[in-house]
């Protein structure tokens, strides 16, 4: 159903494609027929500079029923540019960037600098900026695209369609390349964006969204895990919905996430700089395994508190991870010091990298229980 929804979206878009071409001025003009749309593209270093991978959108037309398959062509290059150009060795048709949804860049790629990507996709006309880029935590990103797609044909889309889907689970960042852009060109912002690796499900080699890629201006220097992530998108204000899970004595609870507000803001405490962070969250008891009568108002009660020390800690032990492993204000802590305390910002903003990793936190959650889903009834075991 889901390859027949974006066969029929995507032939909507090459007819509206075909209209705008005839509407336009003859210098504009291009033949539908002499172009080869772009899904994805997958960027790796080589002896040259750049190993540049591309994913295609054919039609299959050996059956009643067209059907959208996936090819891929590889070339090199001094630049991202330059292997472009020699893709005209290989095809005959032009490559168009139009639908490109989604750039994998290898990890070498990712540690020598990304510039050069951002550069190309914000210089050529035709790339959109609002596409995601993701790297890969296998050993390169050309392997990513040739894993086996689990929804569709199109590799690319599938993945663009994971990323924008698990924004409701709240366990991947989701920074379109506009938003990496502008990150890497403010001072005391530090990007992180999702990682893609892969993963043998039933016998079937494909990818999984893995976590996040932390970079220090347009350098890699780490990788997030999916709980890092929650944690990281708790403070900047992100969660869009997903669990949250913990364990009561042998009981886990899962608790469903409706809404969640996270206020930052910085305050002085005995002449101190301190962060405080107040999370204020709505959220239903989805599942438990054990024995808790989560219908009794005490037990209630104690499942909150529970909760609410439990994210307390889990935010709190992520921040001490980031200072003391990287250093890097990911959260964007300075910003708000920057905007809520202009003065103070004139004072330390020359020493923030070294007075974050010292940075005092304060974290307040608070949690609200609204209900057990639809049981009237707490289920036990036959005694």
């Amino acid at each position: 159903m889901e390859v027949k929804t974006m066969n029929k979206s995507f032939i909507f878009i090459l007819i509206i494609f075909m209209i705008l071409s005839l509407v336009t001025g003859c210098g504009s003009y291009k033949e539908i027929e002499q172009l080869s749309p772009v899904a994805g593209i997958a960027i790796d270093k080589s002896p040259i500079g750049y190993k540049l991978t591309v994913e295609i959108i054919d039609v299959d037309e050996s059956n009643k029923e067209p059907k959208f398959v996936s090819l891929k062509l590889s070339t090199e290059g001094k630049s991202i540019f330059d292997c472009i150009r020699n893709m005209i060795n290989l095809t005959a048709k032009k490559l168009y960037f139009g639908h490109t949804s989604v750039v994998i860049v290898s990890k070498d790629v990712a540690k020598d600098g990304i510039i050069p990507i951002i550069d190309f996709i914000f210089r050529d006309a035709e790339p959109r900026i609002n596409m995601y880029m993701v790297v890969s935590d296998e050993y390169t990103a050309n392997e990513i695209l040739h894993l086996k797609s689990v929804s569709t044909d199109i590799r690319s889309f599938e993945i663009d369609t994971m990323i924008v889907s698990n924004d409701q689970l709240s366990k991947v960042p989701n920074t379109s390349v506009y938003q990496l852009a502008n990150h890497i060109g403010t001072p005391g912002l530090y990007p992180v964006i999702p990682t893609v690796s892969m993963e043998v499900n039933e016998g079937l080699e494909t990818i999984v969204l893995s976590g996040g890629a932390i970079f220090k201006q347009d350098t890699l220097e780490g990788f997030l895990g999916l709980d890092d992530i929650k944690c990281l998108r708790f403070i900047r204000n992100e969660i869009k919905g997903g669990l949250f899970i913990f364990d009561i004595s042998n009981t886990t609870i899962s608790l469903e996430i409706f809404k969640n507000k996270t206020k930052v803001r910085p305050k002085i405490v005995n002449n101190q700089l301190v962060m405080e962070i107040k999370i204020k969250t709505i959220v239903s008891i989805g599942e438990t395994n054990g024995q808790i009568d989560t219908l009794h108002e005490n037990s209630i009660n104690r499942i909150k508190t529970i909760a609410e020390t439990s994210l307390e800690d889990d935010i709190l032990q992520f921040i001490k991870t980031i200072q003391t492993d990287y250093g890097l204000d990911i959260f964007g802590f300075g910003n708000i010091v920057k905007q809520r305390m202009p003065d103070l910002w004139k004072e330390i903003e020359t020493n923030w990298d070294s007075i974050f990793k010292e940075l005092d936190i304060d974290v307040d959650a608070d949690i609200h229980i609204r209900g057990s889903g639809n049981l009237f009834k707490n289920i036990t075991e036959k005694q």
